[in-house]
């Protein structure tokens, strides 16, 4: 496929200065989290096109309790967005061009072309013929694309703002890192389990985990990954006297759900659900990874979870995804060496 850039004129200063500099001197982009703007004329908004867009990337987000899509999309005229220099630096921008005059229909993403960090990602067609035969082979691609962008700004907004005291006792006495910014703290320890949380007025997140011996491929089963989490979470307790967390899955329509995916270089299992508290009436989402650390013969499962009663909660959670996307296995862990 012929690979077309997003115009050698837009990208000559950048190009200029990646010559100039060792490391590209790039403004911070901007908009909102999980925010796309979409550059296209407006009767293709309008028409056909706009509805294929929105139908994908602004279709509800599974694992959340409430409605919200997985991505805010608002879209700005070609005239515009190559007359603004605020536009130019969002930090998702999806351009879907027309031109008769287009040898071959193609899509191509650049990485951080005009601000930092940034996905900009452009559709080269001829018609809205061409856009309905590319878009359902790119979509999904595009789609992770714009995840692990929003994941590298948070990560970047944390770092900045890091808790070295919880990086260090996890580095140290787990054997893994986690980067979480200001504000969280270790709620409960114990060599195999902990609970990072942070407490506020509207909401708390916070991240469990713990450390397991590996036995089979079948740890990697969504319902043995349920009852290991069942079991993990028991050690979360509620307000209630005797209440604890769990897993939701009576209600068909918010079962938990799992994926493999790749996690810094290790394989891992992500599943979605909402948890519960047994003995009480509070809930929320979660996003759980199970991650093999075939060094040392363990798995590992992280626990991202929320609560934030009657408000959005696709970009709080988005945060925890942000921490637990960060993770980094660290050497051995203090009990594994005294075992040795």
């Amino acid at each position: 496929m012929k690979r077309i850039f997003l115009g050698a004129v837009c990208l000559l200063p950048f190009l200029l200065t990646a010559c100039r500099y060792s490391t590209p001197v790039l403004p911070g982009s901007g908009g909102k989290t999980c925010e796309i703007i979409v550059i296209t004329p407006k009767e293709h908004w309008q028409g056909a096109v706009g509805d294929s867009i929105k139908s994908f990337l602004g279709a509800l987000q599974p694992g959340l309790n409430q409605p919200e899509p997985y991505f805010d999309l608002v879209n700005i005229l070609p005239r515009q967005f190559n007359e603004s220099e605020m536009f130019r630096r969002h930090r998702n921008v999806l351009i879907v061009e027309f031109d008769a005059r287009t040898e071959k229909p193609s899509f191509e993403m650049v990485q951080d072309a005009w601000a930092f960090p940034q996905i900009a990602m452009k559709f080269n067609l001829r018609d809205s013929r061409d856009f309905d035969s590319l878009f359902p082979i790119c979509r999904q691609r595009l789609k992770q694309a714009v995840y692990a962008k929003e994941y590298q700004r948070i990560q970047k907004v944390f770092k900045a703002d890091q808790a070295v005291d919880l990086t260090l006792r996890l580095q140290n006495d787990y054997g893994f890192t986690l980067v979480f910014p200001d504000g969280f703290a270790f709620a409960a320890a114990r060599p195999d389990f902990g609970w990072i949380r942070k407490e506020s007025k509207h909401y708390g997140q916070g991240i469990v985990f713990s450390v397991f011996p590996y036995r089979s491929q079948s740890d990697f089963l969504t319902e043995n990954i349920i009852a290991r989490r069942n079991a993990m979470c028991a050690g979360v307790p509620g307000p209630a006297e005797g209440s604890f967390m769990s897993t939701e899955t009576v209600i068909e329509e918010y079962r938990p759900f799992s994926r493999p995916i790749s996690l810094n270089g290790c394989y891992a299992v992500e599943t979605r659900g909402l948890w519960k508290l047994e003995g009480d009436f509070m809930g929320g989402p979660f996003v759980n990874y199970l991650i093999a650390d075939t060094a040392n013969r363990r798995l590992i499962m992280l626990d991202a979870y929320l609560y934030s009663p009657r408000k959005p909660k696709r970009d709080l959670l988005l945060q925890m995804e942000g921490i637990a996307r960060g993770f980094k296995l660290y050497g051995k862990p203090k009990e594994t060496e005294k075992e040795l």
